[in-house]
């Protein structure tokens, strides 16, 4: 009775192997869904206003807005989801009137100040730096880097003499 079981899952195994590759070759990060905000841009620069770029890579160059982005839409309730798009308008907004520019364009200072002064959206704005800093610190760059992580690290030294 145990071989024909083994037999229909390896059959059932095989046609799956089978149809593979026809899935694996339309599988690319274009094919991903992502979260539509009016101006997804704007997180680029919320978080290069929090972690700007000096010396060391800053948030938007380790991609901490792709992160912001795909937790508030996988992770959130629709609730947040309306608020954070809420709050962007705000911002865009503020935007517009302090500096008749939209806030995407505006340089760093200018966006941190408006970002730092909003009181009615704080609780949002304070979860994007929580958001972001979250990103940066588990990003490929900061864990090699400054928290001296390694994939695997034992290390195999076969030809070693004891």
């Amino acid at each position: 009775m145990e071989r024909r079981n083994v037999i229909k899952s390896l059959g059932i195994g095989l046609l799956g192997l089978g149809n593979l590759p026809s899935w694996a070759n339309n599988w690319n990060s274009g094919s991903f869904e992502h979260f539509e905000f009016e101006n997804s841009e704007m997180f680029a620069k919320i978080v290069d206003c929090i972690i700007p770029e000096t010396n060391t890579p800053g948030a938007k160059s380790v991609g901490a807005h792709k992160y912001l982005e795909k937790v508030i839409k996988d992770c959130y309730s629709e609730q947040i989801q309306s608020e954070v798009k809420q709050t962007l308008k705000n911002l865009e907004k503020e935007a517009m009137v302090k500096h008749q520019k939209s806030f995407e364009k505006l340089d760093n200072l200018q966006a941190l100040e408006i970002l730092k002064n909003n009181t009615a959206n704080k609780k949002t704005v304070d979860f994007f730096k929580n958001l972001t800093i979250r990103s940066y610190t588990s990003s490929e760059y900061y864990l090699t880097n400054h928290k001296n992580y390694q994939m695997a690290p034992a290390y195999f030294h076969g030809c070693v003499a004891i």
